[in-house]
């Protein structure tokens, strides 16, 4: 193209009415409008997907099934990385020291920001999240062995009065106190033993070595060996439907039941926005919804930012009065 063309070309460019211009610069700001600031592009790169316990496990079973249904909502690949320890302190660590702009969050039980800081020192707090989506709840309950003297809370108290010293596990973190406050509020002498996790309560039970314990889903692993004895949540379990919650048996106890997603407590609220939309619709994905329902034997949810941030709130109030800080 040479010299007289090019400017033939500019010409009419040059001499753009203001009223074009105007009208050109208008729609280039709408379009930036319509991505809100903090969002542009989200994501435009794979997501970490933290999950604080053990590989193998209920939660990171559930994880990996979620990962890839949400991968399909966001576009991006999303990895599945176990940081265990402290019954979920670790990865809360992981997560509140990672940068705050939507590609680290984390799946974990509602009890690692509500509870673990007001009883151990770690380096996060309550504050220092943003508490997403929940999508499922754990199953927490008081089982025995199949074929034990009691079936219900109850009949294991009467148990208990009558034989004096009787055995009761937990499995460290929010499930000791849950336990303690059980025998304080019963009024039984009790001996109560800390275990190592689900497989290691199976194995005492199953050996006769104590009397009933804390599981938070292990139970629903070969049901036809336990005994249900109750629920610890605030509802009914829904494999155990006929047997009583704790408050329904006539105690004041609701353990933190609900899986959450949470993110480092600066993420922009436009990432948010885009997330959360993306983990409501991955929820319900019919593989994630089997894994739930069919294997771990619990309910999905669906429960978004605003709701759960209400309920962390409630639940962390009701925490500090238990633990009495």
């Amino acid at each position: 193209m040479n010299l007289n063309t090019l400017g033939g070309f500019l010409k009419p460019v040059k001499f753009l009415s203001f009223s074009l211009i105007l009208s050109l610069s208008s729609a280039l700001v709408g379009v930036g409008i319509s991505q809100p600031a903090g969002a542009a592009g989200f994501p435009s790169k794979p997501v970490k997907l933290i999950v604080p316990y053990r590989a193998g496990g209920g939660t990171d079973t559930m994880a990996r099934v979620f990962a890839k249904a949400l991968s399909g909502e966001l576009g991006q690949p999303v990895a599945v990385v176990n940081h265990k320890g402290g019954g979920g302190a670790v990865g809360g660590s992981r997560l509140k020291n990672s940068k705050a702009d939507g590609y680290t969050i984390m799946l974990g039980g509602d009890d690692i920001a509500s509870y673990i800081p007001l009883v151990s020192k770690v380096d996060f707090d309550f504050s220092d999240f943003r508490y997403i989506a929940a999508v499922a709840e754990y199953q927490n309950a008081m089982i025995a062995r199949k074929g034990a003297p009691f079936s219900t809370f109850e009949e294991l108290v009467t148990y208990a009065k009558k034989n004096p010293g009787v055995r009761l596990a937990h499995q460290g973190g929010i499930s000791k106190p849950f336990i303690d406050r059980f025998v304080e509020q019963s009024g039984i002498d009790a001996k109560v033993i800390g275990t190592g996790g689900g497989s290691e309560v199976a194995q005492l039970l199953l050996g006769g070595q104590i009397d009933a314990a804390y599981s938070g889903g292990a139970h629903n692993k070969n049901p036809s060996q336990w005994e249900v004895l109750g629920s610890f949540n605030a509802n009914r379990l829904s494999g155990s439907p006929d047997k009583p919650t704790f408050k329904e048996a006539g105690y004041e106890l609701a353990m933190p039941a609900y899986v959450v997603f949470m993110a480092p407590a600066d993420v922009p609220d436009s990432v948010v926005k885009i997330l959360e939309a993306a983990l409501i619709k991955a929820a319900k994905d019919p593989d994630f919804v089997m894994i739930v329902e069919d294997r771990l034997k619990g309910p999905t949810l669906a429960i978004g930012s605003t709701e759960l941030e209400a309920y962390m709130v409630e639940l962390q109030g009701k925490l500090k009065t238990m633990v009495g800080n």
